[in-house]
């Protein structure tokens, strides 16, 4: 174990209630996910609190150590495991904090799993809309973090769709929230100070420049069923009519949209608002047989 790691972890432990683990067992533990990669962390932290996780963002950005923020471990890729301080939420920062039965959303913490999620919602008449194979095991701080979606992704689109807010810790550990921002709000968070403000002033200026918004619409594919990384595209304006996406378009500018698919990599989720749907009636079931795959493949319509 380096200086550094070992002065980080001495200090963690003073910080923070939640559990911080170094044992061989636990670093075994959390060495995989779904995926076939292995690599052993240096330490797991469960963090009770969001004190408990900005303390652990803070000490990392002073001592130089890798952070993993991770939910259900459900990822097919290794983006759950790596040597660095992982941070399990699904032990205890799992909770629905608010839900507008009204405006139709709900306020949650990142390692509240989908499933469970729903079961709550149903008594509300309402739904998560986008549904991951991996829903009963996935929590929503990945499955944002992956902009999943689901076998009813033609009805209801990415889960970037319905993301609303997030609060986030930045990687100095400032905790700031991100949502939808009119101009002269857009304005204010442009005068900040530090990184926070750094972040708006730079992605304003990436975003509103002429050359680099014709290089973000022509470079995006078209297609709106997309979870590949850092979603420029919305935070630019639209020209020619909406944009190809299956859920009604908020053109406010929304760094919320551009952390959902970046895997963690931009901040550490701490809160999510996420927008609801009516929750079905009705649901059924339609198997379609082909007798062969040329002649499955030959129905699909050419634009689908």
């Amino acid at each position: 174990m380096s200086e550094a790691l070992f002065d980080f972890l001495n200090e963690l432990a003073k910080r923070t209630s939640g559990a911080l683990r170094t044992d061989e067992y636990s670093r075994i533990l959390y060495s995989t996910d779904a995926s076939i990669y292995q690599v052993k962390p240096h330490a797991v932290l469960l963090p009770q609190t969001v004190d408990d996780v900005q303390a652990a963002v803070e000490l990392a950005a002073k001592h130089r150590v890798p952070l993993l923020p991770r939910t259900g471990g459900s990822s097919l890729a290794g983006q759950a495991v790596n040597r660095a301080l992982v941070m399990d939420f699904t032990r205890h920062l799992d909770q629905v904090l608010e839900v507008n039965q009204e405006e139709m959303w709900v306020r949650v913490q990142p390692g509240i799993v989908l499933d469970a999620l729903n079961i709550y919602l149903r008594q509300h008449g309402l739904l998560f809309g986008p549904d991951p194979a991996s829903s009963n095991r996935a929590a929503m701080g990945g499955i944002v973090s992956n902009n999943s979606t689901g076998s009813h992704s033609i009805m209801y689109g990415m889960t970037a769709d319905h993301v609303l807010e997030m609060e986030l810790l930045l990687a100095d550990g400032t905790l700031t929230r991100f949502g939808p921002l009119e101009s002269a709000a857009l304005l204010q968070q442009t005068q900040k100070s530090g990184l926070e403000g750094d972040i708006y002033r730079q992605m304003h200026a990436l975003t509103q420049d002429a050359a680099n918004q014709e290089t973000i619409r022509s470079g995006t594919p078209r297609h709106w069923r997309r979870c590949g990384g850092y979603n420029l595209d919305r935070l630019v304006p639209v020209t020619n009519g909406r944009p190809t996406y299956r859920w009604p378009y908020d053109e406010r500018f929304n760094l919320a949209k551009m952390v959902c698919g970046a895997e963690g990599g931009l901040g550490v989720i701490t809160e999510l608002k996420l927008n609801l749907v009516p929750l079905p009636k009705k649901t059924a079931l339609a198997i379609v047989h082909f007798n062969s795959l040329p002649e499955a493949l030959t129905a699909v319509p050419p634009h689908a």
